[in-house]
């Protein structure tokens, strides 16, 4: 039988960006939590990256587009944030060796719990519309 929902890409694609800021936000939690610990280094990822190879999972592979035609338009530029240089820690630490810093942290929260919220709103929307064609098919 055919699966409406696990065979839908926009929900697996939701599906992932949910998983890894999930992922993001507990090391963020983390972080917060050892604030006063001397020593506790801040770790992160790349949401961005992690998501980019995620993506590539699901396709498959990443193609490139590329111009196959003279008439077809070229691809436009990659506009997506550049990765962080080297480590994602920040360049500072206090005397006890700690390098967390709050607003660092609640900035990353803030902007990974949106990114959350985006995707499960799409979800739900994509589920919406699924809803709406197993509701109409059964009439």
């Amino acid at each position: 039988m055919f699966d409406l929902v696990s065979s839908n890409r926009m929900i697996a694609t939701m599906d992932r960006s949910m998983t890894l800021a999930s992922q993001r936000m507990a090391l963020i939690a983390s972080n917060l939590a050892n604030i006063d610990t001397p020593g506790y280094r801040t770790r992160d990822f790349s949401f961005q990256d992690a998501l980019k190879q995620e993506l590539g999972r699901i396709d498959g592979n990443a193609l490139p587009m590329a111009r196959t035609h003279e008439g077809h338009l070229a691809p436009a530029p990659d506009l997506s944030p550049a990765a962080a240089s080297g480590s994602l820690r920040p360049a500072w630490e206090r005397n006890d060796g700690n390098d967390v810093n709050l607003d660092r942290e609640t900035t990353l929260l803030a902007r990974t719990q949106s990114a959350y919220s985006l995707s499960a709103s799409f979800a739900q929307t994509e589920l919406r519309k699924l809803y709406q064609v197993i509701r109409d098919g059964s009439r």
